[in-house]
């Protein structure tokens, strides 16, 4: 089986979550088999990240004038890779690809199955979709976003939660509060840290850490993650008019790296966004036995069903009373870990993800 990836995204200053999925699953796949090649755009993060060390990359000048040239630079690929799948990474890429295979296949006798995977929640038209040989969706969440407006891609429609490596943590010191942290050097329990790029409702956690400060005083959280000055700025303002300004650390940008680090520090991972299609570094944080506290929306609700956290019901008060509750009994946050890690590697393993998604892929052939 060749399947051949495409990618169109847009970050040139880092590699996000899909990205990251890209890499996991088509590495998976080639160890059992299967002959990968992607077609990214040039130039960006995740284009000069994996050029120097994969073979079958398809560099796409997909933006500006020289979007017509990427027509051609997909065709390109189809016909010299031959793929037996055509995997589309990104909404926007739909159609065009769609097109674009199905021209290219005037022209070749083997026609590619195309299949299109989502990774970004807001359900709009597709009028393509139902003609496509396959989709995948990593939450039943992102499945009801699109299919109210595309019935007719119903019966076409899988879900595949996205899958980890596991890293090997020592439960006995990571649940020790008074453990030595390896990132946060110095770092106090309770140390809570949310984790992904400054545009996921990252100000709300402010408004949730001052109501926790009525509760308790001494604690930490981190802002772990990327964002614009302004963004910053914006935050830091409002956390020094709370009076909060001893409370919070902003780490900016992390290495890929030492986020397993990061991740040990945490004594409670938090995400305050309401529409998170899936998040993997949820899932990274439960396989680091580091509970997870999510409002009861979007797609962390169905990781937290498998085990290891708490889903919340209302707004910031609501959220401070859970993290009260869990810092104030550290037996909660042990519990919650350990079943964090088992719901990981029951559930949400590498290797699930990727018989689940060679399996997919061998049916839509038989097909």
């Amino acid at each position: 089986m060749k399947i051949l990836y495409v990618s169109n995204a847009s970050n040139f200053v880092g590699i996000g979550g899909m990205e990251y999925h890209l890499l996991d699953i088509t590495n998976w796949l080639e160890t059992h088999g299967v002959e990968t090649a992607l077609a990214v755009r040039e130039g960006t993060f995740f284009h000069k990240s994996i050029l120097c060390d994969r073979p079958n990359v398809y560099p796409l000048s997909w933006t500006g004038a020289n979007k017509l040239l990427s027509f051609f630079q997909v065709g390109k690929a189809i016909r010299e890779f031959s793929p037996d799948v055509i995997s589309i990474n990104r909404e926007r890429d739909i159609i065009r690809v769609f097109f674009i295979a199905k021209l290219a296949g005037l022209f070749t006798r083997k026609k590619p199955k195309i299949v299109a995977v989502f990774h970004n929640a807001g359900g709009r038209r597709f009028y393509v979709l139902g003609k496509l040989d396959g989709i995948i969706f990593p939450t039943d969440y992102m499945k009801q976003e699109y299919l109210p407006w595309n019935r007719s891609a119903e019966s076409k429609s899988t879900i595949i939660h996205h899958g980890i490596s596991l890293p090997h943590v020592d439960p006995r010191d990571k649940l020790d509060p008074r453990r030595e942290r390896k990132f946060f050097k110095g770092a106090r329990y309770p140390l809570i840290g949310m984790v992904g790029e400054m545009r996921k409702n990252q100000t709300e956690l402010i408004d949730v850490a001052y109501h926790l400060k009525k509760r308790i005083g001494d604690f930490t959280i981190a802002f772990v993650g990327r964002g614009t000055d302004e963004e910053i700025r914006t935050m830091k303002d409002k956390i020094d008019r709370m009076g909060m300004t001893n409370n919070f650390i902003f780490t900016g940008r992390v290495d890929r790296k030492d986020i397993p680090d990061v991740l040990y520090d945490l004594d409670i991972s938090v995400t305050t966004n309401r529409h998170e299609p899936f998040g993997i570094v949820h899932i990274e944080s439960l396989a680091a036995y580091t509970p997870l506290v999510a409002y009861n929306a979007g797609g962390p609700v169905e990781i937290l069903e498998k085990g290891g956290g708490v889903l919340v019901d209302g707004g910031p008060e609501d959220m401070a009373e859970t993290l009260f509750k869990l810092v104030s009994n550290h037996d909660l946050i042990k519990s919650a870990g350990v079943a964090g890690r088992n719901a990981v590697e029951k559930y949400f393993s590498i290797d699930a993800m990727g018989k689940k998604h060679q399996d997919f892929y061998s049916a839509i052939l038989k097909s």
